[in-house]
């Protein structure tokens, strides 16, 4: 091996850096710095779901930590699959990103959609944000007061009794398949673009049962005008003590809830993804958020880009064996 003189040992050092620092790439250039200017959070859901407020809530809180404005853009639809599409779609820089209730896109990439691109292994998942505490709802003229009642009731009178959900393939569309193939119910779904025009048409009668989150229920809850007989999502609330949680009633694994996260466009560099991540980490430890969270049966579960990675696609493998195995039919 060739020695060289220490100076011309250092010259050819700070030459080969310079050289490769030339013809680094300017989105590399770009990361150092990020953001420096506006980022926009594409939110999958329309206004007033509770998508939409969680989101809103973070990214106010996500600015000062970015040093940058962050611009809510809601692009609901198709249960967060036109959202989802938009940013698959969008420039891997880092100032596009997606907010959503991502259950409903593993549910899309399962049922295997006509999409133009693949919920599951192209979106980046950068932040596990949290899982929503999920009620099932009846109308305040439902005869049933309590869950086995609803199911008795429901049971005597197959195909009359509608169900509202939040679009073809949501959450609480595949969590009410998933009731009717367990319990043998037979409702019939009637979706909707949003939760609270959801809400509104089973106040009047035209839907009489649905699954919501406790936040976008509280009201209506207080009014006495709904009625909760049972927790949709995996866990008992502190909020509802006196509530059955329906997957200890005889439907293990039940989940009507959609989880929250964060998703970037595919090629997004790791240092951004890993930024946005550790944002969003500073963001849920902010105690006004953490408050709001709590208040709206929000369960904050934090997750490090990895590990959402990984939790993301193998609860995906899971929907697709769950759909599978018991030939729900999701469309």
């Amino acid at each position: 091996m060739p020695h060289f003189p220490y100076p011309l040992a250092r010259w050819l050092t700070s030459a080969a850096l310079a050289s490769l620092l030339a013809g680094a790439p300017a989105i590399v250039q770009a990361q150092a710095t990020f953001p420096v200017r506006p980022v926009s959070l594409v939110i999958g859901y329309p206004p007033g779901a509770i998508v939409d407020t969680v989101a809103r809530q973070v990214g106010a809180a996500l600015a000062p930590i970015l040093g940058q404005p962050v611009v809510p853009d809601n692009k609901g639809g198709a249960a967060g699959v036109i959202g989802a599409g938009v940013v698959a779609k969008a420039r891997p820089d880092g100032y596009t990103v997606l907010f959503t209730a991502y259950t409903s896109l593993q549910i899309a990439s399962a049922i295997e959609r006509n999409l133009a691109f693949d919920p599951v292994n192209d979106l980046i998942p950068v932040a596990s944000v949290g899982r929503p505490t999920t009620l099932l709802l009846v109308n305040a003229d439902f005869p049933a007061k309590t869950f086995d009642e609803f199911i008795a009731y429901v049971k005597a009178r197959p195909s009359q009794i509608n169900f509202g959900t939040s679009g073809t393939g949501s959450p609480n569309h595949f969590a009410l398949e998933h009731l009717n193939s367990v319990f043998g119910t037979r409702m019939t779904a009637v979706p909707y673009k949003g939760a609270a025009q959801m809400l509104t048409d089973m106040l009047g009668g035209r839907v009489q049962a649905t699954f919501s989150s406790s936040s976008l229920a509280a009201g209506h809850l207080q009014a006495g005008t709904v009625r909760a007989l049972a927790i949709g999502s995996p866990d008992a609330s502190p909020l509802f003590p006196d509530l059955p949680v329906i997957a200890d009633k005889g439907a293990p694994g039940f989940n009507a809830s959609g989880a929250l996260g964060l998703f970037a466009p595919p090629g997004t560099p790791p240092a951004i993804v890993d930024q946005w991540n550790l944002a969003i980490g500073k963001a849920l430890q902010d105690p006004a958020v953490a408050e709001k969270l709590a208040g709206e049966g929000i369960i904050v579960k934090r997750q490090t880009a990895a590990q959402f990675g990984d939790s993301y696609r193998r609860e995906a493998r899971q929907i697709a064996d769950f759909i599978r195995q018991g030939n729900l039919k999701i469309n």
